[in-house]
Protein backbone atom coordinates (compact mmCIF):
# COMPACT_ATOMS: atom_id res chain seq x y z
CA UNK A 1 0.00 0.00 0.00
CA UNK A 2 2.88 2.35 0.76
CA UNK A 3 4.41 1.76 -2.68
CA UNK A 4 1.05 2.38 -4.38
CA UNK A 5 0.52 5.70 -2.58
CA UNK A 6 4.09 6.82 -3.34
CA UNK A 7 3.66 5.92 -7.03
CA UNK A 8 6.43 3.30 -7.07
CA UNK A 9 4.39 0.08 -7.24
CA UNK A 10 4.94 -2.20 -10.24
CA UNK A 11 2.06 -3.60 -12.27
CA UNK A 12 2.54 -6.97 -10.59
CA UNK A 13 2.37 -5.39 -7.15
CA UNK A 14 -0.76 -3.44 -8.10
CA UNK A 15 -2.47 -6.62 -9.29
CA UNK A 16 -1.46 -8.40 -6.10
CA UNK A 17 -2.78 -5.51 -3.99
CA UNK A 18 -6.10 -5.48 -5.86
CA UNK A 19 -6.48 -9.22 -5.18
CA UNK A 20 -5.83 -8.63 -1.47
CA UNK A 21 -8.37 -5.80 -1.38
CA UNK A 22 -10.94 -8.02 -3.06
CA UNK A 23 -10.45 -10.76 -0.46
CA UNK A 24 -10.38 -8.39 2.52
CA UNK A 25 -12.60 -5.28 2.00
CA UNK A 26 -11.47 -3.89 5.38
CA UNK A 27 -8.05 -3.22 3.83
CA UNK A 28 -9.68 -0.55 1.66
CA UNK A 29 -10.18 1.56 4.78
CA UNK A 30 -6.46 1.42 5.55
CA UNK A 31 -5.63 2.31 1.95
CA UNK A 32 -8.08 5.24 2.00
CA UNK A 33 -6.39 6.62 5.13
CA UNK A 34 -2.97 6.47 3.46
CA UNK A 35 -4.29 7.94 0.20
CA UNK A 36 -5.87 10.92 1.99
CA UNK A 37 -2.52 12.15 3.34
CA UNK A 38 -1.67 15.48 1.68
CA UNK A 39 1.06 15.44 -0.96
CA UNK A 40 3.98 17.83 -0.39
CA UNK A 41 4.11 20.93 -2.52
CA UNK A 42 6.75 21.10 -5.24
CA UNK A 43 8.54 24.32 -4.36
CA UNK A 44 11.95 25.66 -3.36
CA UNK A 45 10.61 26.41 0.13
CA UNK A 46 9.54 22.77 0.55
CA UNK A 47 12.90 21.52 -0.80
CA UNK A 48 14.68 23.74 1.73
CA UNK A 49 12.55 22.30 4.57
CA UNK A 50 13.34 18.75 3.40
CA UNK A 51 17.07 19.44 3.35
CA UNK A 52 17.01 21.01 6.82
CA UNK A 53 14.98 18.14 8.27
CA UNK A 54 17.37 15.59 6.73
CA UNK A 55 20.37 17.43 8.15
CA UNK A 56 18.85 17.35 11.64
CA UNK A 57 18.18 13.61 11.43
CA UNK A 58 21.69 12.90 10.13
CA UNK A 59 23.16 14.94 12.97
CA UNK A 60 21.17 12.91 15.52
CA UNK A 61 22.38 9.65 13.96
CA UNK A 62 25.99 10.85 14.04
CA UNK A 63 25.63 11.65 17.74
CA UNK A 64 24.25 8.16 18.47
CA UNK A 65 25.85 5.70 16.04
CA UNK A 66 29.52 5.00 15.28
CA UNK A 67 30.63 6.37 11.92
CA UNK A 68 30.96 2.89 10.42
CA UNK A 69 27.33 2.07 11.23
CA UNK A 70 25.73 5.20 9.72
CA UNK A 71 23.12 4.13 7.11
CA UNK A 72 23.70 7.34 5.10
CA UNK A 73 27.05 9.10 4.54
CA UNK A 74 27.28 12.84 4.15
CA UNK A 75 29.88 12.58 1.40
CA UNK A 76 28.43 12.05 -2.04
CA UNK A 77 24.89 11.32 -0.87
CA UNK A 78 21.97 12.03 -3.19
CA UNK A 79 19.45 13.89 -1.04
CA UNK A 80 16.54 13.25 -3.42
CA UNK A 81 17.16 9.50 -3.32
CA UNK A 82 17.45 9.58 0.46
CA UNK A 83 14.23 11.58 0.78
CA UNK A 84 12.43 9.18 -1.57
CA UNK A 85 13.63 6.25 0.51
CA UNK A 86 12.54 7.91 3.75
CA UNK A 87 9.14 8.76 2.21
CA UNK A 88 8.51 5.12 1.31
CA UNK A 89 9.61 4.04 4.80
CA UNK A 90 7.23 6.57 6.37
CA UNK A 91 4.33 5.33 4.24
CA UNK A 92 5.07 1.70 5.06
CA UNK A 93 5.32 2.57 8.74
CA UNK A 94 2.05 4.48 8.48
CA UNK A 95 0.24 1.52 6.93
CA UNK A 96 1.59 -0.72 9.68
CA UNK A 97 0.35 1.75 12.32
CA UNK A 98 -3.08 1.82 10.67
CA UNK A 99 -3.10 -1.98 10.70
CA UNK A 100 -2.24 -2.04 14.42
CA UNK A 101 -4.90 0.57 15.23
CA UNK A 102 -7.60 -1.21 13.26
CA UNK A 103 -6.79 -4.63 14.70
CA UNK A 104 -5.79 -3.86 18.28
CA UNK A 105 -7.59 -5.75 21.02
CA UNK A 106 -9.82 -3.64 23.30
CA UNK A 107 -8.39 -2.74 26.67
CA UNK A 108 -9.89 -4.39 29.74
CA UNK A 109 -13.08 -2.60 30.61
CA UNK A 110 -13.53 -1.09 27.12
CA UNK A 111 -16.95 -1.78 25.62
CA UNK A 112 -15.98 -0.91 22.05
CA UNK A 113 -12.77 -0.60 20.05
CA UNK A 114 -13.73 2.11 17.57
CA UNK A 115 -12.23 2.86 14.17
CA UNK A 116 -12.41 6.20 12.36
CA UNK A 117 -12.28 7.49 8.80
CA UNK A 118 -11.71 11.19 8.26
CA UNK A 119 -11.06 13.66 5.45
CA UNK A 120 -9.40 17.04 5.79
CA UNK A 121 -10.75 20.21 4.20
CA UNK A 122 -9.85 20.20 0.53
CA UNK A 123 -10.16 16.42 0.06
CA UNK A 124 -12.83 13.78 -0.51
CA UNK A 125 -12.55 10.03 -0.10
CA UNK A 126 -14.41 6.75 -0.49
CA UNK A 127 -14.26 3.76 1.85
CA UNK A 128 -15.99 0.45 2.44
CA UNK A 129 -17.17 -0.56 5.91
CA UNK A 130 -16.76 -4.13 7.21
CA UNK A 131 -20.42 -4.96 6.36
CA UNK A 132 -19.94 -3.96 2.70
CA UNK A 133 -21.54 -0.51 3.00
CA UNK A 134 -19.84 2.05 0.76
CA UNK A 135 -19.29 5.55 2.13
CA UNK A 136 -18.16 8.73 0.38
CA UNK A 137 -16.85 11.44 2.75
CA UNK A 138 -16.80 15.13 1.85
CA UNK A 139 -14.11 17.51 3.08
CA UNK A 140 -13.79 18.13 6.82
CA UNK A 141 -15.75 14.99 7.77
CA UNK A 142 -15.24 12.18 10.27
CA UNK A 143 -16.97 8.79 10.51
CA UNK A 144 -16.49 6.44 13.48
CA UNK A 145 -17.69 2.85 13.73
CA UNK A 146 -17.05 -0.48 15.43
CA UNK A 147 -14.88 -2.63 13.11
CA UNK A 148 -16.58 -5.71 14.59
CA UNK A 149 -20.03 -4.53 13.46
CA UNK A 150 -20.67 -7.79 11.58
CA UNK A 151 -20.79 -9.61 14.92
CA UNK A 152 -23.11 -7.11 16.63
CA UNK A 153 -26.89 -6.92 16.66
CA UNK A 154 -26.93 -3.51 14.95
CA UNK A 155 -24.68 -1.66 12.54
CA UNK A 156 -23.98 1.81 13.93
CA UNK A 157 -21.81 4.72 12.78
CA UNK A 158 -21.37 8.29 14.00
CA UNK A 159 -20.93 11.12 11.49
CA UNK A 160 -19.62 14.63 11.82
CA UNK A 161 -19.59 16.37 8.45
CA UNK A 162 -21.08 15.15 5.16
CA UNK A 163 -21.26 11.64 3.73
CA UNK A 164 -23.11 9.64 1.09
CA UNK A 165 -24.05 6.09 2.12
CA UNK A 166 -24.83 3.11 -0.10
CA UNK A 167 -25.89 0.72 2.65
CA UNK A 168 -25.42 -3.03 2.20
CA UNK A 169 -28.77 -4.78 2.62
CA UNK A 170 -29.18 -6.90 5.74
CA UNK A 171 -32.78 -7.23 6.91
CA UNK A 172 -31.72 -8.70 10.25
CA UNK A 173 -29.33 -5.87 11.15
CA UNK A 174 -30.56 -2.26 10.84
CA UNK A 175 -27.99 0.41 9.97
CA UNK A 176 -27.96 3.51 12.20
CA UNK A 177 -26.27 6.85 11.54
CA UNK A 178 -25.88 9.12 14.57
CA UNK A 179 -25.27 12.86 14.28
CA UNK A 180 -25.51 15.64 16.83
CA UNK A 181 -29.03 16.66 15.83
CA UNK A 182 -30.60 13.58 14.23
CA UNK A 183 -30.41 9.82 13.96
CA UNK A 184 -31.22 7.78 10.84
CA UNK A 185 -32.34 4.14 10.66
CA UNK A 186 -32.15 2.17 7.39
CA UNK A 187 -32.02 -1.43 6.17
CA UNK A 188 -30.59 -0.99 2.69
CA UNK A 189 -30.70 2.26 0.77
CA UNK A 190 -28.65 5.19 -0.57
CA UNK A 191 -28.79 8.66 0.90
CA UNK A 192 -26.76 11.74 1.78
CA UNK A 193 -26.28 13.22 5.26
CA UNK A 194 -24.90 16.71 5.87
CA UNK A 195 -24.20 17.30 9.57
CA UNK A 196 -21.42 19.84 10.05
CA UNK A 197 -21.55 21.15 13.61
CA UNK A 198 -20.76 24.72 12.51
CA UNK A 199 -23.65 24.84 9.99
CA UNK A 200 -27.09 26.26 10.81
CA UNK A 201 -28.89 23.14 9.55
CA UNK A 202 -28.56 19.35 9.44
CA UNK A 203 -29.85 17.67 6.28
CA UNK A 204 -30.63 14.13 5.11
CA UNK A 205 -31.42 13.44 1.45
CA UNK A 206 -32.89 10.08 0.41
CA UNK A 207 -32.08 8.78 -3.08
CA UNK A 208 -33.41 5.19 -2.98
CA UNK A 209 -35.15 3.02 -0.40
CA UNK A 210 -36.74 4.33 2.78
CA UNK A 211 -35.36 5.76 6.03
CA UNK A 212 -36.71 6.84 9.37
CA UNK A 213 -35.19 10.00 10.81
CA UNK A 214 -35.26 10.69 14.54
CA UNK A 215 -34.87 14.35 15.43
CA UNK A 216 -33.12 14.83 18.76
CA UNK A 217 -33.07 18.62 18.94
CA UNK A 218 -34.87 18.68 22.29
CA UNK A 219 -38.23 17.49 20.92
CA UNK A 220 -37.75 13.88 19.85
CA UNK A 221 -39.82 13.15 16.73
CA UNK A 222 -39.74 10.53 13.98
CA UNK A 223 -40.03 11.45 10.30
CA UNK A 224 -40.13 8.94 7.44
CA UNK A 225 -38.60 9.96 4.11
CA UNK A 226 -39.54 8.72 0.66
CA UNK A 227 -37.13 8.56 -2.33
CA UNK A 228 -36.13 12.01 -3.64
CA UNK A 229 -37.10 13.72 -0.40
CA UNK A 230 -34.90 15.81 1.87
CA UNK A 231 -35.35 16.79 5.50
CA UNK A 232 -33.81 20.03 6.77
CA UNK A 233 -33.49 20.46 10.52
CA UNK A 234 -32.87 23.99 11.72
CA UNK A 235 -30.43 24.24 14.63
CA UNK A 236 -32.14 26.19 17.40
CA UNK A 237 -30.52 29.05 19.27
CA UNK A 238 -31.99 28.69 22.73
CA UNK A 239 -35.74 28.55 22.10
CA UNK A 240 -35.62 30.74 19.00
CA UNK A 241 -35.33 29.48 15.43
CA UNK A 242 -33.17 31.51 13.08
CA UNK A 243 -35.44 30.52 10.15
CA UNK A 244 -39.13 30.90 11.08
CA UNK A 245 -40.28 29.31 7.77
CA UNK A 246 -39.33 25.86 9.13
CA UNK A 247 -42.41 24.43 10.85
CA UNK A 248 -41.53 22.93 14.24
CA UNK A 249 -37.87 23.48 13.42
CA UNK A 250 -37.72 21.28 10.32
CA UNK A 251 -39.19 20.83 6.85
CA UNK A 252 -39.38 18.05 4.26
CA UNK A 253 -39.09 18.94 0.60
CA UNK A 254 -38.71 17.19 -2.76
CA UNK A 255 -35.20 17.43 -4.16
CA UNK A 256 -34.65 19.03 -7.56
CA UNK A 257 -32.28 17.83 -10.26
CA UNK A 258 -30.39 19.95 -12.74
CA UNK A 259 -31.48 19.56 -16.32
CA UNK A 260 -30.61 18.13 -18.79
CA UNK A 261 -28.12 15.88 -16.94
CA UNK A 262 -30.52 15.12 -14.02
CA UNK A 263 -27.74 15.82 -11.51
CA UNK A 264 -28.87 15.95 -7.89
CA UNK A 265 -27.41 19.02 -6.20
CA UNK A 266 -27.17 17.38 -2.77
CA UNK A 267 -25.03 14.46 -4.01
CA UNK A 268 -23.11 16.02 -6.93
CA UNK A 269 -20.01 16.48 -4.74
CA UNK A 270 -19.36 12.71 -5.05
CA UNK A 271 -18.60 13.29 -8.74
CA UNK A 272 -16.37 16.28 -7.94
CA UNK A 273 -18.99 18.91 -8.82
CA UNK A 274 -19.13 22.08 -6.74
CA UNK A 275 -22.66 23.50 -7.05
CA UNK A 276 -24.25 26.68 -5.73
CA UNK A 277 -28.06 26.77 -6.01
CA UNK A 278 -29.14 30.31 -5.15
CA UNK A 279 -26.97 30.00 -2.02
CA UNK A 280 -25.95 32.90 0.19
CA UNK A 281 -22.33 34.02 -0.16
CA UNK A 282 -21.87 33.25 3.55
CA UNK A 283 -22.81 29.60 2.96
CA UNK A 284 -20.79 29.45 -0.27
CA UNK A 285 -17.69 30.67 1.57
CA UNK A 286 -18.04 27.88 4.12
CA UNK A 287 -18.50 25.30 1.34
CA UNK A 288 -15.40 26.57 -0.50
CA UNK A 289 -13.35 26.40 2.71
CA UNK A 290 -14.05 22.67 2.92
CA UNK A 291 -13.68 22.16 -0.83
CA UNK A 292 -10.30 23.88 -1.23
CA UNK A 293 -8.85 23.62 2.29
CA UNK A 294 -8.62 27.39 2.84
CA UNK A 295 -9.88 29.99 5.31
CA UNK A 296 -12.16 32.72 3.94
CA UNK A 297 -12.83 36.06 5.64
CA UNK A 298 -15.98 37.54 4.07
CA UNK A 299 -17.11 41.14 4.45
CA UNK A 300 -20.46 41.58 6.20
CA UNK A 301 -22.03 43.44 3.26
CA UNK A 302 -21.44 40.45 0.97
CA UNK A 303 -22.79 37.67 3.21
CA UNK A 304 -26.39 37.85 1.97
CA UNK A 305 -25.59 38.01 -1.76
CA UNK A 306 -26.89 34.93 -3.63
CA UNK A 307 -25.15 32.94 -6.39
CA UNK A 308 -25.94 30.01 -8.66
CA UNK A 309 -23.29 28.04 -10.52
CA UNK A 310 -21.81 24.62 -11.31
CA UNK A 311 -18.07 23.95 -11.31
CA UNK A 312 -15.92 20.89 -11.96
CA UNK A 313 -12.12 20.86 -11.61
CA UNK A 314 -11.96 24.68 -11.53
CA UNK A 315 -9.41 26.24 -9.21
CA UNK A 316 -10.44 28.59 -6.41
CA UNK A 317 -9.37 31.76 -8.33
CA UNK A 318 -11.38 30.56 -11.35
CA UNK A 319 -14.50 30.16 -9.21
CA UNK A 320 -14.03 33.65 -7.78
CA UNK A 321 -13.70 35.14 -11.27
CA UNK A 322 -16.98 33.48 -12.25
CA UNK A 323 -18.75 34.92 -9.19
CA UNK A 324 -17.42 38.39 -10.07
CA UNK A 325 -19.46 38.34 -13.29
CA UNK A 326 -22.62 39.26 -11.36
CA UNK A 327 -21.18 40.98 -8.27
CA UNK A 328 -18.20 43.27 -7.84
CA UNK A 329 -15.88 42.47 -4.95
CA UNK A 330 -12.19 42.53 -4.12
CA UNK A 331 -10.12 39.53 -3.14
CA UNK A 332 -6.76 39.32 -1.38
CA UNK A 333 -5.02 35.97 -0.84
CA UNK A 334 -2.37 35.68 1.88
CA UNK A 335 -0.90 32.18 2.18
CA UNK A 336 -3.89 29.96 3.00
CA UNK A 337 -6.27 32.79 3.97
CA UNK A 338 -8.58 34.70 1.65
CA UNK A 339 -10.01 38.16 2.36
CA UNK A 340 -13.08 39.12 0.30
CA UNK A 341 -14.48 42.64 0.59
CA UNK A 342 -16.75 44.85 -1.48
Amino acid sequence: MGRKVSGEATMGELRELEELLRKDPDLRYKLSVLSSWPQPANSEEWDHKIDNALERHLHKMEMTLPSAELPVKREGRNIRKVVSLLSVLVLLLGSYCVYLLANKAPLKGDKKAMAAIFTRDGSRSKAQLPDGTEVWLNGGSRLTYNPDMNNLDDREVTLEGEAFFDVAKNAGKPFYIHTTKMGIKVLGTSFNVKAYTQDQTTEATLITGAVEVTLNDGLERNVKLLPNQKIILQHSNGNKLSKPNLVAGYKVETIRSNQPDSMVVETAWRDNFLIFDNDKFEDIALKMERWYGIKIHLGDRLKNYHFTGTFKDESFPEVLEALKVTTTFHCRIVSNEVFITQ
